[in-house]
């Protein structure tokens, strides 16, 4: 089993979690319009640039900036947003050693 496949698969046995994928190109869509209207309200009030998007309504999706253009991409039921965000904080290492795989 590939690195990334260990890793989608972790992610996906968090609770709440039904789809997981990490994308290469975080400038297309879904990605493009959450990510920029997070960066231009976090940048204009002096926040600095957003690196995590979580938006919950009837499903729960969860935009996570990895850093390289890349973004891992969380959707499942609303109310899981804790163990999300620690799921993806526990496994960052091994998402920042994943340079040639993307799904």
């Amino acid at each position: 089993m590939s690195m990334l496949s260990r890793l989608l698969t972790a992610l996906e046995d968090t609770e709440g979690v039904k789809s997981v994928a990490l994308h290469a190109d975080a400038s297309r869509p879904p990605f493009n319009g959450a990510l920029d209207d997070a960066n231009r309200v976090t940048t204009s009030g002096g926040l600095g640039a957003c690196l995590q998007v979580y938006i919950e309504g009837h499903n729960a999706v969860l935009i996570d900036d990895v850093g390289d253009g890349r973004a891992l991409h969380l959707q499942g039921a609303p109310g899981h947003h804790g163990r999300w965000r620690y799921a993806v904080e526990r496994h960052r290492p091994l998402i920042g050693r994943m340079d040639g795989e993307v799904a």
